[in-house]
């Protein structure tokens, strides 16, 4: 499927368009980060992790199902992250039955033996109450100390994000940088009735749908607080755009005269920039975030779309078929010093400026199928991501700037991927029926 300013491109006569923890404890064993890691060296090499299976507390009864989420969780974060390799179980040396999760309770020769560098080991205990505690432990295997750990506490359904946390934590300590593990990535799936909004953890945990009224819901994007969404919707007829907070409550944004389409927030979460056609011509229009204060800053008889803030808040990227066909532009936010950056290809749209500020991400026609490219608006050098199979559209980058998610129909039926910014590896987190696509990535 193609973003509602693709349609507008083909035919311009038709205008369509964190969970709270119940309790934190912090543990007295936390130093200063150390970072161990460079991960934006060329060549950065994986750290050797081990993750060791989580034990019971204070003599509480083993429960299997929560040491083998806990420790899925940490182990697939650790991999996805690129910075670790995680060590086969199979090789630990330890005898669980035996070993505690404090450094004077279990021998660091049983990792040094395996080669670990790095150990994490977690604590759990199911209270009286129903909640859950962890406890988290994270070792220098060679230095033989404990680098850092925490004491979270919380209800069954949030096992998975304190684990997260860690994760996050780990990241931390070993790199000085944070993960991207409690982040969460909106979408838009086919349902019996038309399409609706859903949201699910980076890693495809946790769906939970966010619109329910049955019409055409399409372009999602957080609030710059991730407390809700701003998307496009049909329900009133033609497209218009909406906030939604994830708590209850909606409005209109846009007065509701003539179509408005794909709104993305500034940096400063203080205006919206979209698309908007009330006289026959789609242009790029700023307001702020109630829809007050509207001002139109490209005034060409073409298609003007799917604009984009930089992370300086100065410029903007954006769709324009001026010169014929959809080609990525850059501009000034008051419309002026506008460039084109896209030199190669019949089609590119959706574009998408990364957090660093050095490269747009953008759906290009490649042969007779869409791939995902990025360009350096500086420079106008250009690379082709992800592109090999099926149509590949709709990126969006990661809070961190490490990663870029995306649709894509190349087993059938389109499914949301992650790709690193370097294309090196690419995981897939959805499945099933229903075609899911346009991703949107929570900034925490």
């Amino acid at each position: 499927m193609r973003l509602i300013a693709d349609i507008l491109f083909r035919n311009k006569a038709f205008v369509v368009a964190i969970i709270i923890l119940t309790g934190v404890l912090a543990m007295p064993h936390g130093v200063s980060a150390i970072v161990y890691l460079d991960i934006n060296a060329p060549e950065a090499r994986r750290l050797p992790v081990a993750v060791q299976s989580p034990v019971p507390l204070e003599g509480s009864e083993p429960i299997p199902l929560i040491a083998r989420e806990v420790r899925e969780v940490i182990a697939g974060d650790l991999d996805f992250s690129g910075v670790f390799r995680v060590l086969d179980p199979v090789l630990y040396m330890e005898d669980l039955g035996t070993a505690g999760i404090t450094a004077d309770t279990f021998l660091f020769d049983d990792w040094e033996l395996i080669n670990a560098e790095a150990l994490v080991k977690v604590g759990y205990l199911l209270r009286p109450d129903g909640d859950v505690e962890l406890e988290f432990h994270l070792f220098d295997v060679f230095q033989r100390k404990e680098v850092t750990a925490k004491r979270w506490k919380g209800s069954p359904a949030q096992l998975r994000n304190m684990a997260h946390m860690f994760s996050n934590e780990i990241m931390r300590q070993v790199t000085g940088e944070e993960g991207v593990f409690v982040t969460r990535i909106l979408f838009v799936q086919a349902t019996d009735k038309g399409k609706e909004i859903y949201a699910m953890d980076y890693d495809g945990a946790n769906v939970k749908r966010i619109t329910r009224n049955g019409s055409i819901n399409l372009s999602p994007e957080w609030w710059p607080d991730d407390n809700g969404v701003v998307y496009t919707s049909y329900k009133h007829g033609e497209p218009d755009l909406f906030s939604l907070a994830l708590r209850g409550g909606e409005e209109r944004i846009a007065d509701g005269i003539g179509v408005e389409v794909g709104a993305d927030f500034s940096p400063d979460g203080r205006q919206l920039a979209f698309m908007k056609n009330n006289d026959g011509n789609p242009d790029i229009y700023i307001t702020d975030t109630r829809g007050k204060g509207l001002t139109r800053i490209t005034w060409l008889k073409s298609v003007e779309a799917s604009p984009t803030w930089s992370p300086d808040g100065k410029r903007m990227a954006f769709v324009s078929d001026r010169y014929g066909s959809p080609q990525i532009f850059v501009m000034n936010v008051d419309g002026s010093g506008v460039q084109r950056v896209t030199l190669e290809g019949s089609y590119n749209s959706s574009p998408a400026w990364s957090p660093s500020g050095d490269l747009i991400a953008y759906t290009n026609r490649v042969g007779g199928s869409f791939g995902v490219a990025l360009v350096d608006p500086e420079t106008l050098q250009s690379r082709q991501l992800v592109g090999e199979a099926g149509n590949n559209e709709d990126p969006a980058w990661s809070p961190d700037g490490r990663y870029i998610s995306f649709s894509s129909d190349r087993t059938g039926t389109y499914q949301i991927y992650i790709v690193d910014k370097d294309g090196r590896k690419e995981w897939r987190f959805t499945s099933g029926s229903g075609e899911k696509n346009q991703p949107a990535w929570s900034s925490k």
